[in-house]
């Protein structure tokens, strides 16, 4: 199986609604200018609705996301619902 880079402690990005209301995660951004992670639902957000976890928090939420562990730098990684398969793209 997969494995990220970052250390599991590493800070990613992720939302109310994937943390607190158990939304599942359909969006995931490895952003180019910092490497930052981020992880999402198909919500549409305010900048209030992030929050900031550990890399192993999201893991345990959704392990699916090791599937797209290896997503480069500029890049997302979307699905339609958790049962539906990743699908890659540039930012």
């Amino acid at each position: 199986m997969k494995k990220f880079n970052e250390n599991e402690n590493v800070a990613v990005l992720t939302t109310k609604f994937v943390l607190i209301e158990n939304e599942p995660i359909t969006h995931i951004y490895h952003y180019e200018e910092d490497g930052m992670w981020e992880f999402a639902s198909d919500r549409e957000l305010k900048e209030s609705d992030y929050k900031v976890v550990s890399l192993d928090e999201i893991v345990m939420i959704d392990p699916s996301v090791l599937e797209v562990a290896d997503l480069k730098l500029g890049s997302y990684a979307h699905r339609k619902d958790k049962n539906s398969d990743w699908r890659i793209g540039n930012l």
